[in-house]
């Protein structure tokens, strides 16, 4: 044992870090989805051409559904995926 625990192994915190690593995958893949929800639902409802700096009425609501239909889409997959892995179809 060193001085004052200097050098010494940290205590137990509990955690497994194979989980903390896959929950930062986890959320490193949320991240990438949100990024491509946002660019695909952008590209589908805003024009490349607009003149104002602000989405428009139509656009914000187009833009929502469309984001919450990719995230309702991947929800409904993961809940079939974790079905296949436990062996009901």
């Amino acid at each position: 044992m060193s001085f004052f625990g200097m050098g010494a192994r940290p205590p137990a915190t509990g955690y497994d870090e194979n989980k903390i690593n896959g929950i930062k995958g986890e959320m490193l893949m949320i991240q990438q989805m949100k990024d491509k929800a946002s660019l695909i639902c952008l590209e589908k409802c805003v024009p490349n051409y607009y003149s104002d700096g602000d989405l428009n009425k139509g656009e914000s609501n187009c833009v929502d559904r469309c984001i919450g239909k990719f995230f309702q889409t991947i929800k409904v997959i993961g809940t079939e995926m974790q079905k296949q892995q436990q062996g009901g179809v």
